[in-house]
């Protein structure tokens, strides 16, 4: 993708007609990193299959890398989003394998929905966007696991549950990205939920717990085929 210096949107939209041209403007850029891949997404391709003029396009985005700046606010919105939900005080009845499950389903849905988007934001993130919106979205993330540990009634093995939320993001995010950059042969999203669910009641869930709790067999956060085709 071309590379520009300045990061921010020309015109923020106000008024419904705007939103709605902003929003059409980044659903096409998805579309176009989905089916064609980063090099096809210029500001050119990206107002055409968004079916605005050039000029249109450049009144709220100065550049590309303002586009991709702005998708990487809604997938740290729907990110926040889902965690909220799944991790709310509603849920605290879960088990913690009930709510582990939900919440690494919910991610890889995130990623699987989009999957080209999201590997363009793993190699774009930390050069086009301010350091720091990404560590108030990391510690925003951080605050809700760390909530929702010390709320809950299960035994936690965990002294510091702020610096345990801390580790378990970074370890899943970290696992899910290499996950979809590198698409390990032999390895589906299901094991690879199974896997991290696993590793994370074991770091922090009271071992006499675990041995009377059966696994999480549905799998309603994963998306269908069709859902990953953007």
């Amino acid at each position: 993708m071309p590379r520009k210096t300045a990061k921010t949107a020309r015109k923020p939209p106000l008024q419904a007609r705007s939103v709605a041209t902003v929003t059409a403007i980044l659903d096409a850029t998805v579309r176009v990193l989905e089916k064609e891949g980063p090099d096809a997404a210029t500001t050119t391709r990206i107002a055409a299959v968004a079916g605005v003029s050039v000029g249109t396009l450049y009144q709220y985005f100065s550049h590309l890398d303002a586009i991709v700046d702005a998708l990487l606010d809604r997938e740290f919105d729907r990110a926040i989003a889902m965690m909220s939900e799944v991790l709310s005080e509603g849920n605290l009845a879960r088990s913690p394998r009930e709510s582990v499950t939900a919440v690494m389903r919910g991610l890889m849905s995130i990623y699987l929905a989009h999957p080209g988007l999201h590997r363009v934001l793993a190699m774009e993130a930390l050069r086009i966007a301010e350091a720091d919106r990404v560590r108030a979205f990391d510690l925003r993330v951080i605050a809700i696991a760390s909530h929702f540990l010390a709320a809950t009634g299960t035994a936690v093995r965990r002294l510091d549950v702020n610096s345990a939320a801390f580790v378990v993001f970074q370890s899943v995010r970290a696992t899910m990205l290499a996950y979809l950059l590198e698409r390990p042969p032999g390895i589906s999203e299901a094991a690879l939920i199974d896997e991290l669910v696993d590793m994370l009641l074991r770091y922090l869930i009271d071992d006499a717990w675990l041995a009377k709790t059966p696994p999480v067999t549905q799998l309603p956060f994963l998306p269908s085929k069709k859902r990953v085709r953007s």
